[in-house]
């Protein structure tokens, strides 16, 4: 993880942190005052060693700082407590024992011993009764042995004085009888060896002597332990400070361990992280008095510009490559794709998109609920069924009471339904069948895909079943050639992520991202709203009519639109484009001499789709195409557009030359139409490659 990462971690759970921090802080500072204070006295003591000019001297003074830290050591050894102990009723030797400390302080011949105890004045007895038995206890141990060694000499002196006084007797006896010269000599050295060993051991014993005069007191006190005014424990203000920032490195580690055993997605950020692909819209929780606006949310409803904000970032996903086939799944059922497929469409339609909807959820579907189309209607199960039939087999019986969605009998006519949104049609998921991940990966299924591409559709929305656990969605991902992923963020797992994300990856379809669903407001985020220009009561009928239609129209004197421009958005003849200038460009830009075009009011665009050719009116009054078809896909003639409403010929005197449509895989009219629907100017006579 980056620091980037941990900040956002920590600042997601710094309540964890800030309790764990005021609750080991108040601890420490509870315990502090709970505790029974108590009171240190201190008595310093000093180590004398007296030095000469000689070279014994000076190793006495190197060995000073080791007796320093013996003697500290030592005057906690238990000979000294327990005597100290006796001096006190009711204390013992272990007690005082982790009372009593020493320390020495650097580069000096000082020692420090500090105890501590309930009462102040006792501590200061504590301690000096302790430094001066242990000075009368080491004084009385060197006396000991000062008193050994000279007890040693003084033997050794009479032994050697008796050998020196056997030997001259033994001389003066070979003296007086035999005058053996060479016997005497050896008598007489021998006991000139005597009398020189006499002579040190008698100096030493002088030298013990003087040793024990001078160094007899070298442990003395300094300075005597007083009674001390404030207690030395607890500290209070240290506890509590050192309870804060334990508590605070608990807290953090707490948090950072949640955080990588937690298995919930609560935000668009770690959402993106883990499935890879980026977050192109935030569909708001609504209230539950609101749920009914959650399908086709009407003006006003903060969930429009969501889906505004996905329809736009679908279109910036087809620049580079064409999104015809959008497959919408979700890892677990009951997330909301069926109605973010639904108001999708939808909103690809009031833009302009000639949009199919296709219930692909074969086991439970809803699509038909929310349009409110029986189930009993023929669907995608029955078309299915109908292409892995001859041609020669009649198709099924459709009710003659519903709206067809063309006037000439294409092999999926019967199965498109007509709903009450312009450009926008449904086909069902019909009767449910026991095996739907045969019949989606059935040939019958493959000669369906083929013959929707004759359609001149510009996107079709297939609402597909959960990723986990059915082999459905990705049997259809392998069919199409986008997928969007709906996450419910309420209730969404790291595993179902990871698993859905392999899934789709697995498929070779090309994910374009995910959608966040049921997001909470949270304060001081960016919350859901809708904004429209102030006495705009139809802006969104305003995306009914395409841009450059709108930036192209002319105004008659006294206002009104000119009759061309009331044409629907099936009647508008194609423009003969100018050499150099895509069709699009060249429509919105004015002809020499003429006033620049205007954008089109609100009320001109109430009364352009309430005309009888207008664009809201399609379906109602105007012919469809009789055989509508993809642009990415084939043409029966692949230099002209497909016959329109109008009748006319291609080449006809009464409109410009066609422009030839653009092959499958190039950058087609359904990128710039989509780019310029969703895209409106504020300059209208601004073109296309200078924006």
């Amino acid at each position: 993880m980056t620091i980037a990462q941990y900040a956002a971690v920590l600042a997601k759970r710094w309540w964890l942190v800030a309790i764990c921090c005021l609750a080991v802080g108040a601890g420490a500072l509870i315990a502090s005052k709970l505790m029974t204070p108590l009171y240190q006295a201190s008595v310093l003591m000093q180590v004398t060693v007296r030095t000469g000019n000689n070279l014994a001297d000076y190793n006495n003074l190197l060995a000073s700082d080791q007796l320093v830290d013996t003697e500290a050591t030592l005057v906690t050894s238990q000979p000294v407590l327990s005597e100290v102990a006796s001096h006190f009723p009711g204390l013992n030797a272990s007690t005082l024992a982790s009372r009593v400390s020493a320390t020495t302080e650097t580069n000096t011949q000082l020692f420090k011993i500090s105890v501590l105890d309930e009462s102040p004045t006792r501590a200061a007895a504590l301690a000096n009764d302790i430094a001066q038995t242990f000075i009368k206890q080491q004084d009385a141990a060197i006396q000991q042995d000062n008193q050994r060694s000279q007890q040693q000499l003084q033997q050794e002196l009479t032994s050697t004085e008796e050998q020196i006084n056997s030997v001259s007797n033994q001389i003066s006896k070979i003296e007086s009888t035999s005058n053996d010269q060479q016997q005497i000599s050896v008598l007489q050295a021998r006991l000139k060896a005597l009398q020189d060993r006499y002579s040190q051991v008698q100096e030493a014993l002088v030298q013990l002597e003087l040793t024990e005069a001078e160094n007899g007191n070298f442990l003395r006190i300094v300075q005597q332990a007083s009674p001390p005014s404030s207690p030395a424990q607890p500290r209070t203000l240290l506890n509590t400070g050192a309870g804060l920032v334990t508590g605070l490195l608990i807290g953090v580690l707490v948090a950072l361990l949640l955080e990588q055993l937690d298995t919930r997605v609560r935000t668009g950020e770690l959402l993106a992280q883990l499935f890879g692909y980026p977050v192109l819209a935030t569909v708001w929780r609504v209230r539950s008095s609101e749920e009914k606006e959650i399908f086709n949310p009407k003006d006003h409803s903060g969930l429009i510009e969501s889906y505004r904000i996905l329809r736009t970032n679908i279109g910036f996903c087809s620049i580079d490559t064409p999104v015809n086939y959008l497959l919408i799944t979700s890892s677990l059922p009951g997330e909301g794709k069926s109605t973010v497929a639904a108001n999708l469409a939808i909103f690809m339609a009031k833009a302009g998109k000639r949009t199919l909807l296709i219930d692909a959820d074969m086991r439970r579907p809803m699509l038909h609920r929310l349009f409110g189309v029986s189930a009993a209607e023929a669907g995608l199960s029955s078309a299915i069924m109908a292409m892995s039939q001859s041609s020669t087999t009649p198709l099924p019986s459709v009710s003659s009471s519903r709206k067809r969605p063309t006037e000439q009998g294409g092999i999926l006519d019967s199965f498109l339904y007509e709903t009450s949104t312009a450009n926008l049609w449904l086909m069902p998921a019909g009767h449910l069948p026991p095996n739907p991940p045969e019949l989606l990966d059935s040939q019958a299924m493959r000669n369906l895909l083929s013959n929707l591409a004759d359609y001149y559709f510009d996107i079709v929305i297939f609402d597909a079943p959960p990723l986990l656990g059915l082999s459905d969605a990705s049997i259809l991902a392998s069919r199409v050639d986008s997928a969007l992923l709906v996450v419910d963020i309420t209730r969404a797992r790291k595993e179902h992520i990871r698993q859905s994300r392999a899934l789709l990856r697995q498929t070779g379809v090309r994910i374009i991202g995910c959608v966040v669903n049921k997001q909470k407001e949270q304060r001081g985020g960016i919350a859901p709203y809708y904004y429209q220009a102030a006495g705009d009561e139809h802006s969104e009928f305003g995306s009914l009519t395409p841009v450059s239609h709108r930036w192209g129209q002319e105004r008659q004197p006294g206002g009104e639109p000119s009759p061309a421009s009331t044409k629907g958005i099936g009647q508008l003849s194609p423009v003969q484009p100018s050499a150099g200038l895509p069709a699009t460009a060249q429509q919105q830009r004015p002809a020499a001499g003429q006033p620049l075009a205007e954008p089109a009011t609100p009320a001109q665009v109430q009364r352009v789709m309430t005309s009888p050719g207008g664009a809201g009116s399609e379906g109602k009054g105007s012919p469809v195409p009789s055989r509508p078809r993809l642009a990415r896909e084939r043409y029966s003639a692949p230099n002209t557009w497909p016959q329109r409403e109008s009748g006319q010929e291609p080449n006809s005197p009464a409109e410009p030359a066609e422009t030839p449509i653009p092959r499958p895989g190039q950058r087609g009219s359904d990128i710039t139409e989509l780019k310029t629907l969703e895209m409106p100017s504020i300059e209208p006579h601004r073109q296309r490659g200078e924006r």
